[in-house]
């Protein structure tokens, strides 16, 4: 069985998924703002107490989305990997997303006025996302709506006040975990360092002079 975890939008989710059936056995859903590591635990010591000896890989999403809690998904999955000795992969969020097509664009909050936007068919993300402004957003929606079979879906709701058109839903650690067992885990990458996927690079700023 794999272990999923998702955790980069303020909807996060845990799944356990049958590598033989393809089915999720168990799934824990949580809502928090800023602090999935508040909450996180109970359901995965829930999981472990249960699913322990069966385990056999661990997926997380590595986002974008939330940077503090694609860091605590991170953290909980290497945790894991290291103290019951099985893999772990990451996986892009975006190839996760509960959305009922497996095409679709994904519109994100960037900050500082901006939206990132990701194309992605069969579940596999179409190059790096776009950073874009809110007004080329909302045009660039308006242009395609009626003639793209693509579902345009977002977990902001900064974004659904500019796109009343786009459907609110969230990555889910159940697709997460199914996405990751297009290989299994004997054929996972070993040793790999799991990084976030960063939007762009960190924004560092100076302390102002006294």
């Amino acid at each position: 069985m794999i272990l999923g975890i998702e955790t980069s939008t303020t909807h996060a989710s845990l799944a356990v998924v049958s590598l033989e059936t393809k089915e999720v056995v168990r799934h824990f859903d949580f809502v928090t703002e800023r602090a999935h590591n508040a909450v996180i635990f109970e359901p995965v010591t829930q999981l472990l107490h249960e699913f322990r000896d069966d385990l056999e890989g661990v997926a997380v999403g590595l986002g974008p989305g939330s940077y503090g809690g694609v860091r605590v998904g991170i953290a909980v999955a290497n945790g894991l990997s290291l103290v019951l000795g099985i893999p772990v992969i990451g996986v892009s969020s975006l190839e996760a997303w509960d959305s009922s097509t497996e095409h679709y664009v994904v519109f994100g909050d960037a900050r500082r006025k901006t939206f990132f936007r990701a194309n992605v068919a069969d579940r596999v993300l179409q190059g790096e996302p776009d950073l874009v402004s809110v007004e080329e957003t909302a045009a660039w929606v308006d242009e395609r709506i009626a003639a793209t079979d693509s579902m345009f879906v977002t977990a902001d709701q900064t974004v659904s006040d500019v796109i009343p058109s786009v459907t609110t839903c969230y990555p889910n650690a159940g697709r997460l975990a199914l996405k990751a067992m297009e290989h299994h885990p004997t054929e996972w990458p070993r040793d790999s360092i799991l990084e976030p996927h960063y939007l762009r690079a960190p924004y560092i700023t100076t302390p102002k002079p006294k």
